[in-house]
This record gives structure tokens, C-alpha cells and sequence, in this order.
């Protein structure tokens, strides 16, 4: 094989392995909408917060690996770190809400 097409195979091997190990965060739909009582709009401003704000420091979870009260319980030293106003941590909270993983 050439070197050419071997750095090729390496380069899309490396993109297949990022993008399988990154977590699968949720879009918000209009069915996430209703069942949060806020805008599409509202979901995505959130998700680009909690993107942002929080993959900046650690990687990023998905809504469904805590539940609730884990997600309730970490998210006051989160906005510390990541230094984001209490309107920030509420929208992040509810893009993250429609996802908790059930449970208290």
C-alpha cells in the first residue's frame, strides 16, 4: 500500500473511533418542547451552554446517566467552575431534564 492511502485509512479510522467514543447528545425536538413547557429554541440554547460551558472543562454526559437529584446536587459547584449565571444553570438544567435518567 502507499503511504498516501495508508494515511488516509488511519485518518477516517481516527474519525469512526472519536465519533463512536463522544457521547450522543440529544437534539431537541418538539416533543422534548412539550414535555419540558419551553421552546425548541429554548432546549437548543441550553444544549449549546451545557456544550460549551461544561465540555470545555470534562466530557460531557448525557442527560440519562444521572438522575435528577445527581443532576440537582452537582450542577451548584459546576456553575462555580465553569462561572455561568443562575439563568444559564436553569437553561442547562432543562435541556438536561427532559433526559434525566428516572428515578428521585
Amino acid at each position: 500500500m502507499n503511504s498516501k492511502f495508508q494515511i488516509l485509512v488511519l485518518g477516517l479510522f481516527l474519525i469512526i473511533l472519536l465519533k463512536g467514543c463522544s457521547p450522543a447528545l440529544y437534539i431537541p425536538t418538539l416533543a422534548d418542547s412539550q414535555k419540558a413547557g419551553v421552546s425548541v429554541d429554548s432546549l437548543m440554547i441550553g444544549r449549546k451552554l451545557y456544550v460549551r460551558n461544561c465540555g470545555s472543562c470534562h466530557n460531557l454526559y448525557r442527560a440519562e446517566q444521572f438522575t435528577r437529584k445527581e443532576w440537582y446536587r452537582v450542577m451548584p459547584d459546576m456553575q462555580k467552575k465553569a462561572n455561568i449565571n443562575k439563568d444559564q444553570k436553569v437553561m442547562i438544567l432543562k435541556y438536561l431534564a427532559v433526559h434525566f435518567k428516572e428515578g428521585k
